[in-house]
């Protein structure tokens, strides 16, 4: 056994991830029964994001797919009319379909969450969590969500405490 096997008190990677993804669960199990609403920002936010996993499987999908092409045939060199004739082409035409709507949802829904402001820090979460999504792939266009997330961190306190999230002024280091 290994030494971090003995020790009772240490924790696995796999708890602690598994702990992380679970936490905006637990900081809203009164409402758990309850998903949020699809038109709050939390729910156009959840929506979006579904719309993007499902486009990132669909283009994983696509490029196996032209992988398998491409070792098997000499597709870089074909013709799109050779190229539509091999055994995969038509799901991959399908593929091509689906992430042209996925796309165009995307940007819709994109639209309306920047027309929506953060009312708590599950909002602001929301939309950081968009932002970084977009950075991924397409750094610069998130300054709109990050925008908002900070006028809202400036000016919000904690409900608890009564402390505001962001001091007024940071102590000189």
């Amino acid at each position: 056994m290994s030494e971090d096997k003995a020790d009772l008190t240490s924790i696995s990677r796999r708890t602690l991830l598994g702990a992380t993804s679970a936490a905006p669960l637990v900081c809203s199990a009164p409402n758990a029964a309850a998903p949020p609403a699809a038109e709050s920002l939390i729910g156009q936010c959840a929506l979006w994001l579904a719309n993007d996993f499902e486009h990132d499987g669909l283009a994983r999908r696509w490029s196996a797919l032209e992988t398998l092409a491409a070792s098997g045939y000499d597709y870089f060199r074909m013709s799109g009319h050779q190229r539509s004739s091999l055994p995969m082409a038509p799901e991959m035409a399908a593929i091509e379909v689906q992430l042209a709507e996925l796309w165009k949802e995307r940007n819709r829904r994109l639209k309306e969450i920047t027309k929506l402001a953060p009312r708590n820090l599950h909002e602001v979460a929301s939309l950081l969590v968009i932002a970084a999504r977009i950075d991924v792939y397409e750094p610069g266009e998130t300054t709109p969500f990050v925008s908002k997330a900070i006028a809202f961190l400036a000016s919000a306190r904690c409900p608890g405490c009564g402390e505001p999230y962001v001091p007024p002024s940071l102590p000189a280091g």
